[in-house]
């Protein structure tokens, strides 16, 4: 059976509703500590993404209750990646859908909210919805055009079948997930503590073992701090600039025509997570020529040197390119600066560095333009540091290395585990696959 998603809505129950607009919920009312906001770039097919999250207080909350998403709601982004939608789960239950976001509710108990997410993910789907979003520069998404969607209704038999496995992979990607924002946060707390905090200097100060250290680390910190131009730093730590110790190199300039079927693939602006990290969904196969240091190798520390978020969420801010066994080669796109340390086990030490909120406000402060915002490179080579030891430095290394080789190990699986959930849906609601095949081929 085949109906559309506002004929289901108007069936079961339930409403497709905006978000509140910007004269309902202004810059200013968005607070610290408060119940989420789910805006679009908190939008993921896997779920809610929850970093860098808006937060409204209980007060707004309720001034703007009909805005509220309840578990098993579907939310879409009203502009940008209109395609991609998430399916609300117990955890947000009670936050409020943003604005620039749309709420997809149906009251059903033949068809499961975990099934019409899983359709609605469909690449089918996802590309009729690109194709009648509206707008020239940026797709945007409405109301009319959800309400229109064709939903292909299967057998009650199928529509579990999609449910229990779309579930049970999409729990996984999930798991994934969660355990790598676990290891980043340990890479991250440790080097805040090493070469920001400089807790173990202050241990040392107190007469204290540093926490959790052993003795041979812990001779590689000063004994105490020293005043700077940069505040108390550690005793024979110099002052330093970025630039003297990594080589920066500026990706190529590309035409629209380039942009062919290739083993050759570039990273781009849409490589860059908001906030920092690396999205495997932003490639673009490309024909055109290169220099053979503009080609990027996996596990090499990039930065964005363009944002056209306004809020500057990707400009400035690092990530580390993950493999992409489907290609021979990558390339840096004009957006895309390439940062090579010179000291051979430095990278993940500058990552870290690079990841400091203080990194980030002076790199900001060299972006320039209104509608798009671009980096100088001087935004990134004159940023100062106190340096630490090169010993000190390679034991970060040690330490890091292991979790950001998990850490694209998880991703790299999760990967996987995505083409065959989306490999799978089509072929389960056109009959490919019997109902019984499913747990073999899974």
């Amino acid at each position: 059976m085949s109906v559309t998603l506002g004929q289901l809505v108007k069936e079961f129950g339930g409403g497709i509703q905006t978000g509140p607009f910007g004269s309902q919920l202004h810059a200013a009312d968005y607070v610290e500590d408060g119940i989420p906001s789910i805006m679009p770039k908190n939008i993921r097919i896997d779920g809610v993404d929850a970093s860098d999250i808006a937060r409204v207080s209980p007060e707004d909350i309720e001034r703007l209750s009909k805005y509220k998403v309840q578990t098993g709601d579907i939310v879409y982004s009203r502009r940008g990646d209109v395609e991609k939608c998430s399916l609300i789960t117990e955890q947000e239950n009670g936050w409020l859908c943003g604005t620039g976001c749309l709420r997809v509710r149906i009251h059903s108990e033949k068809i499961s909210p975990e099934f019409l997410h899983a359709y609605l993910c469909h690449p089918s789907v996802r590309e009729w919805i690109v194709r009648h979003a509206v707008g020239a520069t940026m797709p945007n998404l409405n109301t009319s055009i959800l309400c229109a969607l064709p939903v292909l209704v299967p057998t009650l038999g199928t529509i579990k079948t999609i449910t229990n496995n779309w579930t049970a992979l999409s729990n996984k990607l999930v798991v994934n997930i969660k355990i790598n924002q676990t290891l980043e946060q340990m890479a991250q707390a440790i080097f805040k503590s090493w070469f920001v905090d400089f807790d173990p200097v202050k241990a040392k100060m107190n007469g204290e073992q540093p926490e959790g250290m052993d003795a041979a680390t812990a001779s590689l910190f000063p004994e105490k701090l020293v005043e700077s131009e940069l505040g108390l730093i550690p005793e024979g730590w110099p002052i330093d600039q970025v630039g003297n110790h990594i080589d920066l190199t500026k990706g190529i300039s590309y035409k629209s025509t380039e942009l062919q079927e290739s083993t050759t693939a570039l990273v781009t602006l849409k490589s860059f997570k908001r906030g920092g990290g690396y999205r495997m969904d932003g490639l673009k196969e490309y024909i055109g020529k290169y220099k053979p240091k503009q080609v990027i190798e996996a596990g090499d520390l990039v930065m964005s040197l363009t944002d056209v978020t306004q809020a500057a969420e990707i400009i400035g801010k690092p990530a580390l390119v993950i493999d992409a066994p489907q290609y021979d080669t990558l390339v840096a796109s004009l957006d895309v600066a390439i940062l090579r340390p010179k000291a051979t086990d430095a990278k993940q030490y500058f990552y870290g560095l690079m990841s400091t909120y203080r990194f980030h406000r002076y790199a900001e402060s060299f972006a320039t333009g209104t509608t798009v915002l671009h980096l100088s490179s001087k935004g990134i080579t004159t940023f100062e540091f106190a340096r630490p030891s090169a010993e000190l430095v390679k034991k970060y290394h040690e330490f890091a290395e292991p979790i950001f080789t998990k850490i694209e190990a998880n991703i790299l699986e999760s990967q996987e585990l995505a083409n065959l959930r989306d490999t799978l849906l089509p072929k389960l609601l056109s009959g490919e696959i019997e109902l019984g095949q499913v747990a073999e081929d899974a």
